[in-house]
C-alpha cells in the first residue's frame, strides 16, 4: 500500500486497522487533549490521534506522511536515522 492509497482510499477505520496490522510503533506525544502515536509503515509514517478526553479513548484522526518536517516533534527522544 502506498501513501496515496492509504490517505485517499481507506476509511479512518481501515487506516487504523492497517496501522495495527502493518505499522511499527516508534513513539508518542501529547498535543493538547490528544495522544498522538507515530508508526512506521515501511514507505511512510502515520500518526494516530487518540482523544484523551473520551473514556473510551476513541481514534479521531489517522494521517500518513513522508515529510521529515512532520517528524520534528518526535526527533529528540528517538533515533530515526536507521530508517532513512
Amino acid at each position: 500500500m502506498n501513501l496515496y492509497e492509504f490517505n485517499s482510499i481507506l476509511s479512518i477505520d481501515d487506516r487504523a486497522q492497517a496501522v495495527w496490522d502493518e505499522g511499527q510503533f516508534l513513539s508518542n506525544r501529547l498535543d493538547g487533549e490528544y495522544k498522538v502515536c507515530l508508526y512506521y509503515m515501511g514507505d511512510f509514517f502515520t500518526e494516530v490521534w487518540v482523544s484523551s478526553c473520551d473514556s473510551d479513548s476513541s481514534i479521531c484522526h489517522v494521517r500518513a506522511f513522508k515529510s521529515r518536517r512532520l517528524l520534528e516533534p518526535y526527533l529528540s527522544p528517538i533515533d530515526l536515522s536507521t530508517l532513512f
